[in-house]
């Protein structure tokens, strides 16, 4: 890795790989030499598209030689596109998902030690401007000793699940067509990431903690089969995925947190943060803290100025240009690509890698297998 362009590459051109490499091409330090996709067009991209089925990335990886691929593609084929580009020298920025299996990535890790090729997790939320900002505020010990904390991905999914006429997996050419088998074939937490790679990085789980045990509850299915009825679909279609399941964590150290996935109730999309601790608690759907001793007795106050007082490096180095760039995620998609840039360039370590990525992913099959026993299950 130098100082040069980054010469990429894009596997998977759906809803994200789009978002992406519409972002990257404000930043000048990567250049994109070619996508691999079935439906790509160069028409459409101007770059050259490989698209002669499903195993034309490969073709693509020898031709370009690029250092770095960004996959995108459906969660099944992940680990599948990931080995391939890590053996044939390339670094990986890896699009985030819930696991498969355990230990699905482990001959990706194996794989990434042997070649000195480098996993980097897509997941954006560690980039939220107000989850870095409480990174630096929790490091530097004015909440104390962290006892609890919440997250989640609460974020209705109905109308990407279902078609105009309630068909399960029937919305033509989005990832509904794929992501709707797991609600027809497994209940647990489909999606942990968004809502536990934060905590793990507040935290420091796992360099200075680590997961001990888990428990998952889940509900009845309800929501997506009123839908499914609303719209005059089949309302005897298998679903298996219950609307609500709340997994809960506990640490080595006795630090508690809760997960949800909520994702076939009509609600507005919310990450559900909160981080409590001995000397105070925040709120991030409110953007409401508490700090004893410094906030006026039992009362709330807004966290803005201690999270400006916290600001981390990425926001100070490109919180202007995210903001006017990435309208739709707030920012934190685009302070993902510049982190990944620096990491790239040895200017600024990323925060993330794939160690962390297979912790946070083992909880959908953890909590799929907790459900399906009705019990608790290590995690270690």
């Amino acid at each position: 890795m130098n100082n040069d362009i980054l010469h990429i590459a894009f596997i998977g051109m759906g809803y994200r790989g789009k978002q992406l490499l519409s972002l990257i091409r404000h930043i000048s330090g990567y250049h994109v030499t070619a996508i691999a996709d079935p439906e790509a067009r160069e028409e459409d991209y101007g770059v050259p598209c490989y698209n002669r089925g499903g195993e034309d990335y490969r073709r693509m990886i020898k031709e370009q030689a690029p250092q770095l691929v960004f996959i995108a593609s459906p969660w099944l084929l992940h680990v599948t596109h990931a080995l391939y580009c890590i053996q044939k020298g390339c670094h990986v920025a890896l699009e985030i998902k819930g696991g498969l299996c355990l230990n699905e990535y482990k001959p990706l890790i194996q794989a990434a030690e042997s070649t000195g090729r480098k996993v980097f997790p897509m997941e954006n939320v560690l980039f939220r401007r107000e989850v870095l900002a409480l990174y630096r505020l929790v490091e530097s010990g004015e909440m104390g000793e962290i006892v609890y904390m919440r997250g989640g991905y609460r974020h209705d999914l109905r109308s990407l699940l279902l078609d105009d006429h309630g068909r399960l997996g029937n919305r033509k050419k989005t990832e509904s067509i794929w992501r709707s088998k797991f609600y027809q074939q497994e209940n647990g937490d489909l999606y942990p990431t968004h809502g536990l790679a934060p905590l793990c990085l507040i935290a420091g789980i796992p360099r200075k903690d680590r997961f001990v045990r888990l428990t998952t509850f889940s509900s009845k299915p309800a929501g997506l089969y009123q839908r499914i009825r609303e719209l005059g679909g089949n309302p005897h279609v298998p679903v298996t995925q219950g609307d609500v399941t709340v997994t809960q964590l506990e640490t080595a150290s006795g630090t508690l947190v809760s997960l949800t996935h909520d994702t076939t109730l009509p609600r507005p999309r919310s990450l559900d943060f909160e981080i409590q601790g001995t000397k105070g608690i925040w709120q991030g759907e409110q953007r409401r803290i508490y700090l004893e001793g410094k906030s006026p007795h039992e009362t709330w106050e807004t966290d803005t100025a201690y999270l400006q007082k916290y600001e981390h490096l990425y926001w100070q180095q490109w919180g202007e240009e995210a903001l006017r760039i990435d309208t739709h995620h707030e920012g934190m998609d685009y302070i993902m690509l510049k982190a990944l840039e620096a990491e790239m360039k040895q200017e600024i370590p990323y925060p993330a890698d794939i160690h962390d990525l297979a912790l946070w992913t083992s909880v959908t099959p953890l909590s799929i297998q907790s459900v399906a026993e009705q019990r608790t299950v290590p995690m270690e």
